[in-house]
């Protein structure tokens, strides 16, 4: 699988670009941390919801969460807070009140899972039934290409709350089928970016092979967490957890880790498996970066000079959607937290990397991608999205806005996207 990598260099003279833009109007800003109520873990990627309204967010991979809501006008609503294997948690907007994402609220949320009768547990163990799994991609994923039209979007954020760069793009996607050797194709539609570097930031980080990198990360398809399909039970060893609901369909979950003799830099995370079709709906994993200094080599193509550099976290999700018996790859995301400090420096700097992926339409028939177009993983896009600024093609939706979740974007879009799925 290719590795997501980061390029970062001395900032020498960058005067500041366009600075992100201001939402106008009073807005209230409250803030929570969602955790497991009996461990007290974090719970990242939970959905955060304010009930009857489209203002929502997800959590980052510390649980936390914020959201801006117009002062005054929700003051009756609750926050909804959901994820899967919890019980739905709701909270009245008053409770929120003073916080931030220094002070969040904490949201304690009840696991909860299905239990089955012993005897609708297919008689197999953790290696069998991942076996099976990808046993049946020929039948479960498309076997032709074809053509998707993805949103895009990707941020580097310099601590909690400065955003250094935010880029979003409307993405053309030739995807092989689900066998052989052939690899997926990109290109830029349409694409936006804004760039925040002041005198303070002594670092110019620049995301290398995003779109490509969301794209690799289709386990079903490529090599599985790095290691082919004939050697993942030699690095790799699995564990049946439970089962559990999501979206009306029941999933075992297994959880995977690379062996403990295994020395290199692998992965740990879940597969949610159909239940009826055997098929990998989603995937979670994470690198095993955590205290490895070597993690560097595998994420920093060039560092600049007297500056450490830890890798904190390496995270991955991949989602797939059933559409009538056939799973499709609909979304991905990949989070890169990172400390960086100079010599003689006090103190560290924290960076996190963000990137999400959402097919927005599907298409039998290969997508048309210019030369110019075209996206390798050396790209850089926020060096590229300029190329490709059509102003008018976003209409009302005028501004970036990183802390609105990716479902609500593109609905915001929808109109664009719909002229483009019948150009």
């Amino acid at each position: 699988m290719k590795r997501i990598t980061l390029y970062l260099s001395v900032l020498l003279l960058f005067a500041a670009q366009a600075l992100l833009a201001q939402t106008g109007g009073d807005f209230m800003t409250v803030a929570g941390k969602v955790v497991d109520a009996r461990s007290g873990k974090p719970l990242h990627y939970a959905s955060v919801t304010l009930t009857d309204t489209q203002l929502s967010n997800i959590t980052n991979s510390e649980g936390v969460f914020t959201l801006k809501i117009p002062a005054g006008r929700y003051a009756d609503k609750k926050l909804a807070v959901s994820h899967l294997g919890y019980a739905l948690t709701l909270k009245s907007i008053e409770e929120f009140a003073g916080t931030s994402s220094e002070r969040p609220l904490t949201i304690r949320m009840i696991p909860v899972s299905l239990v089955l009768d012993p005897a609708t547990i297919h008689a197999m163990d953790a290696d069998e039934l991942v076996a099976a799994a990808f046993n049946r991609v020929s039948i479960n994923y498309p076997q032709q290409k074809m053509g998707l039209t993805a949103f895009y979007r990707e941020m580097v954020r310099k601590g909690d709350t400065k955003y250094l760069s935010l880029n979003e793009a409307i993405i053309d996607v030739n995807k092989a089928a689900y066998h052989g050797y052939a690899g997926d194709r990109a290109g830029i539609y349409k694409g936006r970016g804004s760039v925040n570097y002041d005198a303070s930031d002594t670092l110019l980080i620049q995301y290398q092979g995003g779109v490509i990198g969301s794209l690799a990360i289709d386990q079903a398809k490529n090599p599985f967490c790095g290691v082919t399909r004939d050697e993942m039970f030699k690095y790799y060893e699995f564990h049946l957890e439970t089962t559990e609901m999501l979206d009306n369909q029941l999933f075992y979950v297994v959880s995977f880790n690379q062996r403990p003799e295994v020395s290199d830099i692998y992965f740990r995370g879940k597969l949610y498996i159909d239940a009826e079709s055997l098929a990998i709906g989603r995937v979670e994993m994470n690198m095993n970066v955590e205290g490895r200094e070597d993690a560097t080599q595998i994420f920093i193509r060039k560092k600049p000079l007297r500056t450490k550099i830890d890798v904190l976290a390496a995270e991955y999700v991949v989602n797939y959607k059933n559409l009538g018996g056939i799973w499709y790859y609909d979304y991905a995301r990949i989070g890169i937290r990172i400390d960086t400090k100079r010599k003689y420096a006090l103190l560290k700097t924290h960076y996190s990397i963000t990137s999400e992926l959402a097919v927005t339409d599907r298409s039998v028939n290969e997508k048309e991608i210019p030369a110019e177009s075209k996206i390798r993983f050396s790209d850089k896009l926020s060096q590229r999205v300029s190329d490709f600024t059509d102003d008018n093609f976003w209409e009302s939706y005028n501004i970036i806005e990183p802390d609105t979740s990716i479902d609500i974007i593109i609905k915001k879009i929808v109109k664009q996207l719909k002229r483009r799925g019948n150009d």
